[in-house]
């Protein structure tokens, strides 16, 4: 019985000199994947791109509204949130013809902008009225015009919205 631990001991040394074959790796990427991969990264990454490009972009629209809502109880309000509207206006397209228009014109584009009612620019900004109801009430009127043409305002504003019968063509 001593003779079959030698063999064993022979055996086993044979089995030392013989190398063992790498095991296989469980996951390999294939050259068409990581292909796709690299796409897949690539289009996560333009679109987070141009949704932070898009979000700096309406920075300043943002900050209007934010000032805007600082805006609402102050006594010259109007005359502020339209200078606010035609910086916004500038800030986005600075050479907009509506930039240069009289109050009247004004008016008559900034109505056609939002579909919320727009009260009287020339008295609310011009006129000498004291506080009263109606006057309260277009301001008021004039603050959520304001908001809701901020809220909707694209960056790109209506050119074509010249009043019937003012420009030269006509």
């Amino acid at each position: 019985m001593t003779t079959p631990q030698p063999q064993a001991a022979a055996s086993l040394a044979q089995l030392a000199d013989i190398s063992e074959p790498l095991q296989p790796v469980a996951f390999t990427l294939t050259p068409a994947m990581m292909m796709v991969l690299l796409m897949l990264l690539g289009a996560v990454v333009f679109f987070l791109l141009k949704a932070y490009l898009h979000w700096r972009r309406f920075a300043a629209k943002r900050q209007a509204l934010s000032v805007l809502e600082a805006l609402s109880t102050e006594q010259d309000a109007p005359a502020r949130i339209n200078q606010l509207i035609k910086q916004v206006l500038q800030h986005y397209q600075s050479t907009h013809p509506a930039l240069s228009y009289n109050s009247r014109d004004w008016q008559h584009w900034l109505s056609q902008q939002h579909s919320l009612p727009l009260p009287d620019l020339t008295t609310l900004l011009y006129g000498n009225t004291p506080d009263s109801k109606a006057d309260s009430a277009a301001r008021e009127q004039f603050y959520q015009f304001a908001r809701g043409w901020l809220k909707a305002y694209k960056g790109k504003a209506a050119i074509n919205s010249w009043p019937e019968g003012t420009h030269a063509g006509v």
